[in-house]
């Protein structure tokens, strides 16, 4: 990402969520004219913060480019619901939601793989790896130089962490719908064909 950089880490219990929630409810009932209209391109994460900012609209998928490098097609938009502060003990963060619909390549099948992606965000703002070390671990770190950082690459990281690695089919049934047949399936249909092939190869040798 352009100007921040994630930080390898894991997901905490989505109980401890429970603190932005209440800053999404409570950032969502503030007066009409300090909302923010639409996703501005870039931001000041720790101004944001500073300011208990939100960040509320729709990105195109397509002005996703990494994104739409994993994806078999480039229509539909995200919808971003973030919200910005500075917790009880201090942390400032960047938590909420982004929601899309994307379709993949299932990788058992060659065939489309349609996936709702609900990600739940919640990134701890720091300046380097020794205070990423110190986070709750509720958060993950977001390690953010001083200065403005796009919307678009915020959001494009957080929506390719949540692509499977091996995209699949859940049901081996839609693959069979595609017309893919499970190695069980194909040796129940043809328990011969092995001996076939022997016995042929058998013929050819004399």
């Amino acid at each position: 990402m352009a100007g921040t950089r994630r930080i390898a880490g894991s997901y905490g219990n989505c109980a401890k969520f429970g603190f932005i929630l209440t800053e999404i409810r409570r950032v969502y009932i503030i007066p009409r004219l300090m909302q923010t209209p639409s996703l501005p391109s870039k931001i000041d994460p720790w101004r944001l913060a500073a300011e208990s900012g939100r960040l509320e609209g729709s990105l195109a998928l397509a002005a996703l480019p990494r994104l739409i490098a994993e994806l078999n097609r480039t229509d539909g938009v995200v919808s971003v619901a973030l919200v910005a502060g500075i917790d009880p003990r201090g942390v400032r963060f960047i938590g909420g939601a982004l929601r899309t619909g994307v379709e993949l390549v299932c990788q058992r099948c060659l065939g489309r793989l349609r996936l709702a992606l609900d990600v739940t965000v919640s990134l701890g703002l720091v300046h380097g790896e020794a205070e990423a070390g110190r986070l709750p671990e509720e958060y993950e770190p977001l390690l953010v130089p001083e200065g403005a950082i796009r919307v678009a690459d915020l959001v494009e990281d957080e929506l390719l962490l949540a692509l499977p690695q091996i995209p699949r089919h859940d049901d081996a049934r839609d693959c069979e719908a595609n017309g893919y047949r499970t190695p069980d399936r194909v040796e129940h249909d043809q328990p011969f064909a092995t001996l076939a092939s022997l016995l042929r190869d058998s013929r050819r040798s004399h």
